[in-house]
């Protein structure tokens, strides 16, 4: 099965999201029940990818907000050159791809679509990582896969310079 071609929408009204399923129950009732208010109250800002064929379809969708975590928790190699305080950055909440997609690499492309949104807002109000609250050992072993490492101290929370993702989305022209 191919990827169908999709673009980036913050989350709508009109956005079709009893009918998204990732297979994981408290993941879809975050995104139809709480997503879309806390995106319009800016707790967090919650984006989706929409099926070019169906605008209404959710293939996939991620929730991220500004946040900070304590400096002696970050892999030193991630600090090196800061001060002591937290170390600022973005959550990335919630990741999750529609099973009728899922394993044709639309969350690896929603996590550079996280980190491309999470760079140009640094680039006006500071930011270095990205904070990932995986939700079960396999999304953390997943997210690793790209190069995320877990905080010390926490197995489900992990983190990756944004930095990483910077040199790849400049070649290509998106930031």
């Amino acid at each position: 099965m191919t990827l169908p071609s999709w673009h980036e929408e913050p989350i709508a009204k009109r956005h079709d999201r009893v009918s998204f399923d990732c297979g994981d129950a408290q993941m879809n009732d975050f995104l139809r029940r709480f997503a879309r208010q806390s995106h319009e109250q800016n707790a967090a800002k919650t984006f989706c990818a929409i099926d070019d064929a169906a605008l209404e379809r959710i293939l996939g969708f991620y929730t991220i907000a500004p946040s900070a975590i304590a400096h002696e928790t970050v892999p030193e190699t991630m600090t090196r050159g800061l001060a002591r305080h937290e170390v600022s950055g973005f959550k990335l909440a919630r990741l999750a791809t529609d099973r009728s997609v899922a394993g044709q690499g639309l969350g690896g492309q929603l996590l550079a679509a996280a980190a491309l949104r999470c760079l140009r807002l640094a680039g006006e109000g500071g930011g270095i990582l990205l904070i990932i609250d995986a939700k079960s050992e396999r999304a953390a072993r997943w997210y690793a896969s790209y190069g995320a490492e877990r905080l010390q101290g926490s197995n489900l929370t992990l983190v990756m310079p944004l930095a990483t993702f910077a040199t790849d989305l400049r070649a290509k022209g998106l930031l």
